[in-house]
């Protein structure tokens, strides 16, 4: 599945966009109209082709590139393609120079459009069906998971939270994070259901107890 996000404040424009990627396969598109709301998505859902436009109301889609390229590996380094109703070469050439892949400007020809869309989706990842951790193997096919050579059952939530560490390895990740990717369906969870949810993790996967550490005040780090 390739994540699409539109960071577009123009309903009709968004709108216009869907439409185009409407025939195309296994794709799952997200939306949002500003910088802040454009950010907090692409932290929790990791889209692989973002949709800029440059002219947000609430700052400069340049940010936006800017920031992901600044931090690959927190953002998953996506394709950027600006979209943008600025006309002056030096204005493009610095939405280059900031990580943007391409760009085209409005009023836009759909078919090209696709055209260049397409040419990024060609070239996303496959998405890997195997995660490994030093003694831990996780199927994400099949949802199994193998720790040292025993097969370990994990509740559903379980398994989310133990490849969400493993994916974001090394990086400090905060409960609100968490819970908004562990239990993104359910606004009523508190807290504690993340500590409760990785004490049930860490007796069943002993690794945890040393190699997942808590930063009081912070989040959780997996070495």
């Amino acid at each position: 599945m390739v994540k699409v996000l539109i960071i577009e404040d123009s309903e009709e424009t968004v709108e216009l966009l869907k439409v185009i990627l409407r025939n195309e396969n296994n794709i799952e598109i997200y939306e949002a109209s500003s910088v802040k709301e454009g950010m907090k998505i692409i932290t929790l859902k990791k889209p692989n082709i973002i949709l800029l436009d440059l002219n947000l109301p609430d700052g400069n889609g340049s940010y936006v590139c800017e920031k992901l390229r600044k931090n690959p590996t927190l953002y998953n380094n996506p394709f950027i393609l600006a979209i943008t109703a600025e006309t002056s070469q030096s204005s493009i050439n610095k939405n280059l120079e900031l990580g943007c892949d391409d760009y085209i400007k409005k009023p836009f020809n759909q078919k090209e459009l696709l055209i260049r869309i397409k040419k990024f989706i060609k070239r996303v990842p496959e998405k890997k069906q195997e995660l490994t951790y030093e003694k831990i193997n996780v199927n994400l096919k099949n949802k199994n998971v193998v720790y040292d050579t025993d097969n370990v059952t994990l509740s559903k939530n379980e398994f989310k939270l133990l490849t969400f560490f493993i994916v974001n390895k090394g990086i400090l990740l905060n409960r609100e994070k968490i819970l908004d990717h562990v239990w993104d369906d359910n606004l009523e969870i508190s807290n504690k259901a993340v500590d409760q949810c990785l004490k049930r993790l860490r007796k069943k996967i002993p690794l945890l107890n040393d190699a997942l550490v808590s930063k009081r005040g912070f989040g959780y780090i997996l070495k």
